[in-house]
């Protein structure tokens, strides 16, 4: 569905994250991380997997239960508000 987005960041470990493409509809959202790669998921169906960019975006997303998306498709004016919610599955290796 898309293969790349951003990342705006804020104080106090604030993060919402900035899609190119409008999200199909679905009951629920997820964002789910690893140190490695991001996923998003639309109720049960993935719709995209991203590397992840650094430690610094983990550790912001991975400190929430939910994160703001906001839907910025190529050539439409910035919405200027969060315009879903996902929640965050974090995933990590055990030791």
């Amino acid at each position: 569905m898309f293969k790349r987005c951003d990342f705006l960041l804020g104080d106090n470990q604030a993060v919402v994250i900035v899609l190119p493409a409008c999200l199909p509809r679905a009951d629920t959202y997820t964002v789910a991380v690893t140190e490695k790669r991001i996923s998003f998921r639309a109720g049960y169906d993935e719709i995209a997997e991203l590397p992840c960019p650094d430690s610094d975006v983990f550790r912001r997303i991975a400190s929430h239960t939910q994160i703001g998306l906001v839907e910025f498709p190529e050539g439409a004016p910035f919405p200027g508000i969060i315009t879903n919610m996902a929640y965050v599955e974090v995933r990590k290796a055990l030791p």
